[in-house]
């Protein structure tokens, strides 16, 4: 089976890449002018390690298509401590996908694989946290682009960890168990620091994720 993994260097996105690493896997990670820039790295690391294809889409002339306020990719902007909308990065889930369903049509692959868990569905103000993580979205798009294709060929699906049912301490648990090196070394953190920070809606999530894992987090943090 060919899969291709669209992987940040997070821990979700690694989790899932190592449930497939004894298939004929390929990772995608991608660029889009975010301040985290080391997260690519634990993802080349990663394939290295395992001997998998590694594909890195710099989209980074799209920045400003995410706008003045946003969080993630506009340098004036503060990375805050906690959730807010502004860390949103609006339809990134999307944008990878289109990018990656090409690929993976053009390619032969058999499958699309995220790190989206359930806990990216939590409800803030009556909406998902993240839209575009919802089991709902992503099962829309992979109708979607099942229509925009030729129907004799074969069909990408997409599989998330929120479409498995799978909470973020489901996969630190499962990359604990495989790989507590690799674990160790992902990256969750907004900001691009020499640590990650243990502030930011990202790191905190991180922290609360191990706690509830039961899993020992040896994450380097700031603070």
């Amino acid at each position: 089976m060919k899969v291709l993994v669209i992987c940040s260097g997070g821990l979700d996105s690694v989790s899932m890449a190592l449930r497939y690493v004894e298939e004929e896997t390929t990772l995608m990670t991608f660029y889009y002018g975010q301040k985290a820039k080391k997260e690519s790295e634990v993802v080349k690391r990663l394939a290295d390690k395992y001997h998998l294809g590694f594909e890195q889409m710099d989209i980074s002339s799209l920045k400003s298509i995410f706008g003045k306020e946003n969080q993630l990719t506009n340098d004036s902007a503060t990375v805050e401590d906690g959730y807010k909308k502004s860390v949103v990065v609006p339809l990134r889930n999307a944008m990878f996908l289109q990018v990656a369903m090409i690929y993976a049509y053009s390619n032969g692959f058999d499958k699309i694989v995220l790190g989206s868990h359930l806990d990216d569905c939590v409800l803030v103000d009556g909406e998902y946290a993240f839209p575009d993580c919802s089991p709902a979205f992503f099962k829309a798009f992979e109708m979607a682009m099942d229509m925009g294709t030729f129907r004799g060929e074969k069909h990408v699906k997409i599989e998330t960890a929120s479409l498995l049912g799978l909470h973020k301490k489901d996969l630190i648990q499962f990359a604990n168990a495989k790989d507590p090196d690799i674990l160790k070394e992902t990256w969750s953190c907004y900001k691009n620091g020499e640590h990650q920070c243990g502030v930011c809606d990202s790191c905190r999530n991180r922290k609360a994720a191990f706690k509830e894992a039961g899993v020992v987090d040896k994450t380097e943090y700031e603070e």
